[in-house]
């Protein structure tokens, strides 16, 4: 991955920054312009291995010939010692995130960290590395009901491409990418940093902070009850560590909104027929990897910047700013817009109203008084909630932002880019603040919106902390090292789960999952749909999610459990809860009438497994259904069902004994 898209990202980098800084911006900006060509080009002409080698071969060798033909210049060899500790440290670090994909041995099976929760769309990667695209939904189906993934999931692509070339499983690429995601997330905050700071040292100071966590553990510690009722409970926000082993789709997205935003100052200050189209493409790669992020917060964020660029231009430089800009928009419009066009359709079904509303974050808790307690939080959420969850770089990146602002020994180009990065943080922060998804019960607006900004802190703050002795520095540095010793009770708890990760009741009953799915496959096509029980092993996560199906079963679903269905069934909430329902007492051995037909004519349903752990395995609804059949057994462990053949009798089938 990094070999690949660092050849891709290369000549473009270098058309846009100076070394050493294109180089560290090599990986993202390759990813992200590779996939978002690769994504509707491999949906043409079909997604073989042969098919995706040429193409990335194509892209490999127009690196190749991009870089020679401009001559790259290498840093001197003192920056390139710098460069290469600071790379080695941003490469130990992005393991953190990647270790938490993994499963992890235990004396009694194997066990899973908490974050894998939001890797069982691990699925999707498996359903593009069987089926390609445009995506089926893996998740759930319906008679009468779109049959695609209205999700922003090219990050997942990425993966399946990855996992066609080297023929690893949709899990091991999913490892793989989050690696590389993290990885390549650091190199574009550190090669910001170092080009805001003019020291390659700044890349350490980076790697410090994207490692801390919450000072929220340490407050816990000191007092759980009293910190419970002064600033209420933990949410899904965190810092980089945190977010990028839970997200890092969204993480990638951030990276992506850095660059284009980068891309449009630059569109402004430099006439440059390059760069439109790449900020196109940079821009679609963020909206398709985040909705929230690369959508929303973008928008947002680049119309400020668009706004203050065009106030700041000179007036006869405006015009030609303005219709760049909007060549840039129109070809990522064009190239989005099957995703825009699923996005609304997914939307208007469910018969939701709309997905996002305007309520400011709650911070405060039970000590306040309910009726001031909404006051106190619009000062709380900027002086408490971000303080406290972002303790090692908010404090410190407000100050080095300012001090970088006032800062009369940056070059030229820094100045010029400083005050619309200010902006895109100051827009991040207050669409958390302000915004709010309501599809699910989870707000992953506000999650996600805050990335951008909290990518920027880090580098405001390593930016200013490397241009020590100057004015300001030692501030930075003082709130820096405060921030990261109180966090580093969460850092080392989060660091724990990711490599260790937490015991759970079922990991004896996971490890021997590994043979079902093998065996379920055997008797289900590619495209053929399955069902288990969607609570199976639901304590393996934090929330219950059908986790070993998404990670080992490799086949589509007919309902794969609420968790998943929330973003990938569009139908309304009261349909999606009936289908809970009758899933849910079918493997209870206690269902309706009409269930097991509904299973088989309604959600289509071609095989069905039913485990030793379900209450259907002592009340087996499907053993006396003429709708299925037996087809392998595993006694006092698995049976698998198959949807009886119309045409041929069910007493002419016979099951088999698997040992």
């Amino acid at each position: 991955m990094v070999a690949l898209w660092t050849l891709v990202g290369a000549p473009i980098a270098l058309r846009l920054a100076e070394p050493p800084t294109c180089w560290l911006w090599a990986p993202a900006l390759g990813w992200a312009v590779y996939n978002v060509v690769v994504l509707p080009l491999v949906g043409w002409i079909g997604m073989g291995q042969a098919t995706v080698l040429v193409v990335t071969m194509v892209f490999a060798v127009a690196g190749l010939v991009g870089c020679f033909l401009q001559g790259p210049p290498m840093p001197q060899r003192r920056s390139l010692l710098a460069i290469a500790a600071v790379v080695t440290a941003a490469s130990l670090l992005a393991l953190a995130p990647a270790a938490a994909v993994l499963p992890k041995e235990t004396p009694e099976g194997v066990t899973l960290a908490a974050s894998i929760f939001d890797h069982s769309k691990i699925a999707m990667v498996d359903e593009v590395i069987r089926s390609g695209v445009p995506l089926k939904n893996p998740f759930f189906n319906e008679s009468g009901v779109p049959d695609g993934v209205a999700y922003y999931y090219l990050w997942h692509f990425s993966a399946a491409v990855i996992a066609v070339l080297t023929r690893v499983s949709g899990w091991e690429a999913d490892a793989a990418l989050t690696w590389f995601t993290a990885f390549a997330s650091l190199l574009t905050m550190i090669g910001l940093a170092a080009k805001l700071g003019g020291k390659m040292a700044a890349g350490f100071v980076v790697i410090a902070l994207a490692g801390a966590a919450s000072a929220r553990a340490l407050l816990e510690w000191a007092g759980p009850d009293v910190t419970t009722s002064l600033i209420g409970r933990a949410s899904g926000l965190g810092g980089w560590l945190f977010q990028m082993a839970w997200a890092p789709q969204h993480l990638a997205s951030a990276t992506c909104v850095v660059l284009a935003c980068l891309l449009l100052v630059r569109l402004a200050h430099r006439e440059d027929w390059f760069a439109p189209p790449i900020l196109g493409l940079v821009a679609v790669a963020g909206f398709e990897c985040s909705v929230w992020v690369g959508g929303v917060t973008f928008a947002l964020g680049a119309t400020m910047i668009a706004l203050y660029l065009l106030w700041t231009l000179a007036p006869e430089r405006r015009l030609a700013f303005a219709l760049r800009a909007l060549a840039a928009a129109a070809l990522a419009l064009a190239i989005s817009f099957p995703f825009i066009r699923d996005q609304i359709a997914v939307a208007t079904a469910r018969a939701g109203g709309p997905p996002i509303a305007i309520a400011p974050v709650a911070v405060l808790g039970t000590a306040f008084p309910e009726s001031v307690r909404r006051f106190l939080d619009v000062p709380a959420y900027w002086l408490v909630y971000l303080t406290v969850e972002f303790a090692a770089f908010y404090p410190a990146g407000l100050a080095g932002l300012f001090f970088l602002l006032k800062d009369r020994s940056l070059d030229a180009q820094s100045r010029q880019t400083i005050r619309p990065l200010a902006l895109l943080a100051a827009t991040s922060l207050v669409a958390a603040w302000l915004l709010r998804s309501v599809v699910a019960d989870n707000n992953d607006l506000g999650w996600r919106a805050v990335l951008p900004g909290l990518l920027l802190l880090i580098v405001f703050a390593a930016a200013a902390i490397s241009r020590w002795p100057l004015r300001g520095a030692r501030l930075c540095a003082i709130l820096a090292a405060a921030g990261v010793l109180l966090t580093l009770p969460d850092t080392l708890q989060l660091l724990h789960e990711d490599f260790y990760a937490s015991r759970t009741p079922s990991e004896r009953l996971f490890a021997a999952t590994p043979s079902m799915w093998q065996a379920v496959r055997r008797h289900a096509g590619p495209s053929e749909r399955i069902a288990n029980n969607p609570r199976f092993l639901d304590d393996m996560t934090p929330w219950p999610a059908n986790i070993s199906w998404a990670l080992m079963g490799d086949r589509r679903s007919c309902y794969a459990g609420n968790e998943l269905a929330i973003p990938f069934a569009p139908i309304p909430a009261a349909a999606r809860a009936a289908t809970e329902a009758r899933f849910v007492r079918v493997f209870a051995g206690e269902p309706a009438a009409d269930d097991i037909r509904e299973l088989a004519d309604l959600y289509g349903c071609d095989v069905v497994v039913v485990t030793a752990e379900d209450g259907a395995w002592r009340r087996d609804p499907f053993a006396s259904s003429e709708l299925y059949h037996l087809v392998e057994m595993q006694p006092d462990r698995w049976r698998i069902y198959r949807r009886t053949n119309p045409q041929m009798p069910a007493n002419q089938l016979k099951p088999r004994s698997s040992q």
